[in-house]
């Protein structure tokens, strides 16, 4: 066990100091789930498990180097709750995993098993998300809860906060202090911040350290777009999986979501008008999804390829496996009711 955890520690060291190197690993890491698939026997339940771990091998590491470079970028988990923290670690990690679950559902299990684990799946999310958006600083839940980390931008700040300077930066005038229990933040009594920084209002130096009192109308929309996929879900059990009824119900739910949003866009924080702008488009995965795939997009995306394949001769060796293959990522990741 020891010498687990000192093999452990020999790896955090080494993420730390090589993220670049890591980085490289992790792509070629995804490029070979992208290789398996189709070309082995149950190609989608492999592929879909090195995909799956892929994704988890980086949030690990980004987890790594926040701690190792005190990234500035996540420190609002420092200063909420370690419960909402680790409860965003949990619906991170589902999210990543899920679609792997729902595959290897379906082939241990059968159909029913798999819908009962979906449905298990998005409650599990639903209530995880409504809990975080009521306890915790945030006033939007993203998908996954905990982004990756910006490693490239983290470096160039690195880089920058080691380059001596003579100016002094506003943030580093702290003059606050957070209590432990109640999160309430305190101006300090021994000193003010000089004549040129001078406000006369409590310094934040993170936007979203302080849990703020979020628009009622803003809270209505996000409250909408978290049951999604259980009213989606509900909507195919009473309507069928390839109707028109149910694909009209999950478009409705997420612009009516959007609506609400853009109504009162003047009272939306920067992090809620950033999740906004990639729901919005998000929109356009209607455009691959049942049953409106079937009936419009599927017909003229073979014409598509048939066209590229035999006109450019260099397209031709993947124009065929992407036409053949197509239906498969269809079915398995344009689903209505992941969010």
């Amino acid at each position: 066990m020891d010498s687990l955890k000192g093999l452990l520690k020999a790896y955090e060291a080494w993420v730390a100091k090589n993220p670049d190197v890591v980085g490289d690993f992790e792509t070629t890491a995804k490029w070979v789930s992208y290789f398996i698939a189709g070309r082995i026997s149950s190609s989608n339940v492999v592929s879909e498990l090195v995909y799956t771990l892929s994704n988890m091998l980086v949030f690990y590491n980004d987890r790594i180097i926040e701690r190792a470079r005190h990234a500035k970028e996540n420190s609002a988990v420092r200063m909420q709750s370690k419960l909402c923290y680790r409860l965003k670690v949990m619906l991170t990690t589902l999210e990543y995993s899920e679609v792997f679950i729902e595959i290897s559902a379906r082939r241990v299990l059968g159909q029913t098993g798999k819908w009962l684990v979906i449905a298990l799946i998005q409650a599990v999310k639903a209530a995880g998300r409504l809990f975080i958006l009521k306890h915790s600083t945030a006033d939007i839940i993203t998908s996954p809860p905990i982004a990756s980390l910006n490693r490239r931008a983290l470096n160039k700040k690195s880089k920058e906060e080691a380059a001596p300077s003579e100016v002094i930066p506003q943030s580093q005038h702290s003059i606050t202090f957070q209590l432990k229990r109640s999160g309430r933040l305190i101006r300090k009594v021994e000193g003010a911040p000089p004549l040129q920084y001078r406000d006369f209002k409590l310094h934040v130096e993170n936007n979203e350290a302080v849990k703020t009192q979020i628009p009622r109308e803003l809270v209505q929309a996000e409250y909408l777009y978290i049951s999604k996929p259980l009213i989606h879900l509900a909507a195919m059990g009473l309507f069928g999986r390839r109707s028109w009824k149910q694909y009209i119900v999950a478009l409705s739910v997420d612009l009516y979501s959007i609506h609400l949003y853009r109504q009162h866009r003047d009272l939306m924080s920067k992090q809620q008008k950033l999740e906004l702008s990639r729901r919005c488009i998000n929109i356009l995965y209607f455009l691959v999804r049942s049953p409106f795939y079937d009936s419009f997009t599927k017909s003229r995306l073979e014409r598509i390829i048939d066209f590229l394949g035999n006109t450019i001769p260099i397209t031709k060796v993947v124009a065929g496996p992407l036409k053949d293959y197509i239906p498969t990522w269809q079915s398995t990741y344009f689903y209505l009711w992941s969010t």
